[in-house]
């Protein structure tokens, strides 16, 4: 059964929930500046690793030993390089026009409207929540006139947490299926109301998690600025669904 056959199958209109959007937006960017300090130790400690030189021994003959053969691309690339690649070349082959905000602020919808690029400023990040540990990345995305908030994350809980796993009875906008290879997917829809001047606009989130046999566990996540999503359910799915996204 192809991804097309599956999405149809499964995924139905449903009656969206109201959360305060601009709260989770804001909440969000705390909890990531929060944990700036950690991640730049991280990526100082990984950035000295990568760059520590190899060192030659001498031949049996006395004369320097023979080079080595150069290490490919993909092979000397960090995790957070790889995972970059994988995720990008996803989100472009699910969704090739979508476009990048310049100075975009995840936290700050006032900066939305700016400027759009091809060029992602999209950085691979690891992150330690309470119940899992991973990578995950985030952007201000344009797709026409959407602009939406972006984010997809890979991780492993952890010892003791169990995943969330499938939709619970109550959850009216929460729908569930079977990937290709058995991943259990869930999607689950989200309204809120934002106040811009005098006037309430209604804003729209989604997310698609994909548990893995394995354990591993993939989400993308978006929020829009506008009643319109950025990407259709199916969309995130393949984006989530992808193989090459996953951990190292």
């Amino acid at each position: 059964m192809t991804y097309r056959q599956i999405f149809d199958a499964a995924i139905g209109d449903a009656p969206p929930t109201t959360v305060d959007v601009d709260a989770l937006v804001a909440r969000e960017g705390r909890r990531r500046r929060r944990r700036l300090s950690v991640y730049a130790s991280a990526t100082a400690v990984l950035a000295l690793a990568l760059g520590v030189g190899v060192v030659v021994q001498p031949g049996a003959s006395g004369g320097p030993a023979p080079a080595p053969p150069a290490a490919s691309a993909t092979a000397t690339r960090s995790e957070p390089e790889r995972l970059r690649a994988a995720m990008l070349a996803a989100l472009h082959r699910e969704a090739p026009d979508l476009r990048w905000v310049q100075g975009g602020s995840t936290a700050d919808r006032k900066t939305w409207d700016g400027p759009v690029t091809d060029e992602p400023p999209w950085t691979v990040k690891p992150f330690q929540w309470e119940s899992m540990t991973g990578w995950f990345a985030l952007g201000v995305a344009a797709r026409g006139e959407v602009r939406s908030y972006l984010n997809i994350n890979v991780g492993r809980m952890r010892p003791g947490h169990t995943s969330p796993g499938d939709c619970t009875p109550g959850q009216v906008t929460c729908r569930s299926f079977t990937g290709p290879a058995g991943e259990l997917v869930v999607a689950n829809d989200a309204e809120g109301r934002r106040l811009v001047g005098s006037v309430t606009q209604r804003t729209v989130m989604r997310s698609v998690t994909v548990e893995r046999a394995d354990g591993t566990n993939v989400a993308v996540q978006t929020i829009s600025s506008t009643d319109r999503h950025l990407m259709t359910v199916e969309e995130m799915a393949a984006v989530a669904l992808d193989p090459e996204i996953r951990l190292g």
